[in-house]
């Protein structure tokens, strides 16, 4: 019901807008241009549509049926509508321009062009007339043409009963062609050229991706490459969109859409294939591999082998192909390092597992061949390589079943050979007499030895060769020392000797008996200019060294059997006696140095610092008491300022008790420095005692002096602390704080006055005593209050 009512509402509306619109005039016309060249013509229009035949023509542009003409020209066509229709109190005016139409020379390419020759500009003259066909009035229009259709004029004017039979009449038509008309024939038929171009590069990349081989697996990065660039080409081609552009949908002569249509799906099939064989790479080498090397072809199986372990290091397989090719070629080490990877480092399946086993077998035993090869040669080195590759081979691969007792005889009978041929070569160096060599092949086949224990345990041929070399060098040190001693150069007789000596405690063999006094007869003269040194050392007071130099004699004296050489023992004593000489003139200054110092501060009045000095005089000089250094002087200073520095001590104390908040001890440490500066008339001395109310007034810690107003309260001062906390207050210390100690003040000042009979009015006494301060408050009511308690009482 509700729709019925709907529709008949809407049908009512209609037939009230058809009442109320009425048409007065309407005339249709056809309006044609031929469009042409124009060799007499001027005008801007004219050069611009002169160009667009031009380029026609350049370009043999034809008409429907193919036949290019001589010159181009093409024809506009469109239907003009003009109407007056009355709608209500105006009319309103309306030239519509229909759907222009060009015809003519508009084939390119299989292409019409006519969308792109379209005027840019249309533009004309609309009067509008009455009955008497009189001008009313006179619009001049230009309008862009555009292929649906546009609206020339579109005006209202008022509606009167006297103009009923107004007309409109549309005279001097003309199109106009623009530059811009020129730049859009331009680009159109660059598009249709462009399309041609894509058409050519379609086919040719169709014909290119027939020849991406995804089987060609040695070249496959060249055809994945090929591949590659044809896709980024198809996508360029399909960006380009001609589609759109050209409405390929309603005309696409070259079949452009189904082209790139079979290309996406060419590629698409390469793609496919080629991530298949990428994905696989590893594989395909390996097969190829596994079937040329059925063919008998190695050397070539062995190359896709190695593709194969390149494209996928951890693919297992072809490590063990490889692993085998090498062994089959003599190359032992490479085999072994590549099947140990294999069973250590990658995962593998069971049955490569037991490929690579025994594989591994066969590497072992290719090692005991071959060190058994290399033994029988002499070639010990070699052979002692071979069979440490073969014990690591069986120590690092689990489940390789290895012979360690024929492992165990090879590698003793190659170090056997290689320890001997070390100890001859050693002992052909020894008779040339090339000690340095020697010893250096005598120490390699001692490292040797220790390292090949187990093949070689009692051998004693190297440590044999070493002592001989040693011998030569213990013979040679001493012959040096006699010539250096023959030439009175004392200090390196003694330095051969002493090296000789040396050798001759670490080695075996027979001492030679005169090195001892050769040694003492070169030590001698060394020891008495070392003890000559340092006795100079002592007097130019460099003690450290002086010490030094007498410890280093004494080890020499001992080493040499020089202790009771009488010109030894008195150069020592004397050197012995400078170093304590020298010691006690250092006390003595010391002492001197601090009193001097202590005596300059009890000067300045820094008696806890003076002090401290004294004491360090008295210290230095128990130091070194065999001195005797009198220290009276520094006692007797510590015993005159004694008084002072304990006052000074007092005051210290105090301000590190203020310093830890600690208010309440420091306000009496500080009135026991009162007591003694008293007591022990500590002004003797030259000090001034600040009294405790002076020191808190001015005070940097606020508490402290709120501390000392309350010792004052304590002590029954109170007009004191009342005056030293009106100070605290005007120095913007929180009233709140005092609240407490105003009321003790209060009640304490109401208790004296009462007993002392004072009686003035409670209120005048109380603001006496607070002096108007306003920050006094509490003291006021408190004194107040107590008085009017004691005098109920």
């Amino acid at each position: 019901m509700k729709k019925a009512i709907l529709l008949f509402a809407s049908v009512l509306a209609a037939f009230a807008a058809e009442a109320q619109t009425k048409l007065l005039f309407e005339e249709k016309t056809a309006e044609a241009y031929l469009l042409k060249y124009g060799s007499g013509a001027s005008g801007s229009s004219q050069a611009q549509l002169n160009s667009i035949i031009n380029t026609l023509t350049e370009n043999q542009v034809t008409t429907r049926n193919r036949r290019p003409p001589r010159k181009p020209e093409f024809a506009l066509r469109f239907e003009q509508q003009a109407q007056i229709t009355d709608v209500g109190d105006v009319l309103q005016l309306t030239v519509q321009v229909g759907k222009p139409q060009i015809s003519g020379s508009t084939e390119y390419r299989d292409f019409n062009l006519a969308d792109a020759l379209l005027p840019d500009k249309y533009k004309a003259r609309v009067k509008l007339l009455n009955a008497k066909n009189e001008v009313v009035s006179t619009y001049d229009r230009t309008v862009v043409l555009k292929p649906k259709g546009v609206a020339l004029l579109q005006e209202q004017i008022p509606d009167t009963a006297v103009n009923q039979h107004y007309k409109l009449q549309v005279e001097q038509g003309q199109v106009e062609f623009t530059a811009e008309d020129v730049k859009q024939l331009q680009e159109r038929m660059a598009l249709v050229r462009a399309y041609f171009t894509a058409d050519a590069k379609v086919l040719q990349a169709l014909q290119d991706a027939a020849h991406v081989l995804p089987d060609d697996v040695d070249r496959l990065p060249l055809q994945e490459r090929r591949l590659r660039e044809l896709e980024e080409l198809y996508a360029e081609l399909r960006k380009e969109n001609y589609t759109e552009k050209l409405q390929l949908k309603a005309q696409d002569p070259q079949r452009l859409n189904y082209k790139l249509t079979q290309l996406q799906q060419v590629l698409q099939e390469r793609r496919k294939a080629i991530d298949y064989i990428l994905a696989t790479l590893d594989q395909q080498f390996y097969n190829r591999g596994v079937s040329l090397i059925n063919n008998g072809n190695v050397s070539a199986a062995q190359v896709y082998f190695a593709k194969s372990a390149e494209a996928n290091p951890n693919f297992a397989p072809a490590h063990v192909q490889l692993a085998r090719i090498d062994l089959r070629n003599g190359y032992i080490r490479e085999a072994t390092n590549r099947t140990r990877d294999v069973l250590t480092r990658m995962r593998v399946d069971p049955q490569t597992e037991q490929l690579a086993l025994g594989l591994a077998h066969d590497i072992y035993a290719a090692h005991i061949t071959e060190g058994q090869k290399f033994t029988s040669r002499g070639e010990y080195e070699s052979a002692l390589d071979t069979y440490a590759a073969a014990r690591d081979l069986c120590s690092t691969i689990g489940g390789l079943r290895c012979s360690m007792q024929v492992l165990n005889d090879g590698e003793a009978r190659a170090a056997t050979g290689m320890y001997h041929l070390m100890v001859d070569n050693g002992k052909r160096l020894l008779a040339r007499n090339n000690l340095a060599e020697a010893e250096r092949v005598a120490r390699e086949a001692l490292d040797f030895q220790k390292a090949y224990d187990y093949a070689l345990p009692h051998t004693t041929e190297a440590n044999e060769l070493l002592g001989q070399v040693k011998f030569q060098y213990y013979v040679r040190f001493i012959d040096e020392g006699k010539r250096f001693l023959a030439q009175q150069n004392h200090r390196e007789a003694l330095s051969q000797f002493e090296e000789a000596l040396a050798l001759e405690q670490g080695y075996t063999f027979r001492p030679v008996q005169e090195l001892r006094q050769l040694s003492q007869k070169a030590a001698k003269p060394v020891l008495l200019a070392m003890l000559t040194q340092g006795y100079e050392q002592a007097m130019q007071n460099r003690l450290s060294l002086a010490r030094q130099t007498a410890s280093d004699a004494t080890a020499m004296q001992e080493r040499f059997a020089l202790v009771q050489d009488p010109e030894v023992l008195s150069k020592y004593k004397l050197l012995r006696e400078r170093i304590f000489t020298q010691e006690c003139v250092n006390t003595q200054a010391a002492y001197d140095r601090h009193l001097q110092q202590a005596q300059t501060l009890a000067r300045e009045k820094k008696f806890i610092s003076a002090e401290q000095a004294y004491g360090a005089a008295i210290k230095a000089a128990g130091e070194k008491p065999e001195c005797s250094v009198a220290t009276f002087t520094a006692e007797d200073g510590i015993a005159a300022i004694a008084a002072a520095a304990a006052y000074q001590r007092k005051l210290e104390e105090a301000d590190r008790l203020i310093a830890r908040s600690k208010y309440g001890e420091a306000v009496m440490r500080y009135e026991e420095a009162k007591s003694l500066y008293l007591a022990q008339q500590v002004n003797k001395y030259g000090l001034d005692h600040i009294s405790l109310y002076n020191f808190a007034k001015d005070h940097q810690r606020q508490p402290f002096t709120a501390a000392v107003v309350g010792y004052y309260a304590n002590q029954g001062e109170e007009e004191v602390a009342v005056q030293l906390l009106a100070l605290l207050l005007e120095k913007g210390y929180r009233t709140g704080k005092t609240k407490k100690v105003q009321q003790q003040l209060g009640k304490q000042l109401a208790q004296k006055d009462v007993q002392q009979g004072q009686l003035l009015d409670a209120r005048v006494l109380s603001a006496k005593y607070s002096q108007h301060n306003r920050n006094l408050k509490k003291l006021e009511k408190a004194y107040e209050k107590e008085r009017r308690r004691l005098a109920k009482s």
